[in-house]
């Protein structure tokens, strides 16, 4: 016997659905948690250098994951390449600004920062406000791709920063079409 589908399930995005999921935001919360008491406890790295390093890893992690990377990041979904332009921010609840999971992804980092400040001297404040800084700024509306449009459909948080020239893009584009055979293009 088939196995009915809803509408809504065919609508959702899959690879975001997640995010909904009752306990969610505590899950995430006990697993920064867990990283820092894992730092700190097991390997016997102080409590501000512990919070550092995980400061410093969310960063790097969802910065990776959220603003850099597009498509799903749940490989075995089959979405037909819909999501293939969108970064993971943009596809969270739709792309709705300021949902209130992307509020939540947002204050993390800041919250993150707060207890780093508790701990740490200012050189490694400066540090760990540099990195909640790279973090945060792609979160906000002004660097969407609803409100930037890039060249050849590039979108997401930081196309902005590895956008090309357009000289080089065209001497790319024709070089590619003269080794394709097309003179003119």
């Amino acid at each position: 016997m088939k196995r009915s589908t809803s509408w809504n399930q065919l609508m959702t995005n899959q690879n975001v659905a997640w995010m909904d999921e009752r306990g969610t935001w505590l899950f995430y919360l006990g697993m920064l948690l867990l990283t820092r008491y894992s730092v700190g406890v097991t390997m016997g790295v102080p409590n501000g250098a512990a919070w550092t390093v995980v400061l410093i890893g969310h960063s790097i992690v969802t910065g990776y994951l959220f603003h850099l990377k597009t498509g799903s990041l749940l490989t075995w979904e089959d979405d037909g390449g819909k999501y293939d332009r969108l970064t993971y921010w943009e596809q969270i609840d739709g792309g709705r600004e300021y949902s209130h999971n992307k509020k939540f992804l947002t204050v993390v980092p800041l919250m993150l920062l707060f207890l780093v400040y508790e701990a740490t001297e200012t050189r490694m404040f400066a540090i760990n406000f540099f990195f909640t800084l790279i973090i945060t700024l792609p979160k906000l509306p002004v660097f969407g791709a609803k409100k930037k449009k890039h060249r050849r459909g590039q979108s997401g948080s930081y196309a902005l920063l590895f956008k090309k020239d357009e000289d080089e893009e065209d001497e790319e584009v024709q070089a590619k079409c003269v080794e394709g055979g097309w003179e003119k293009w």
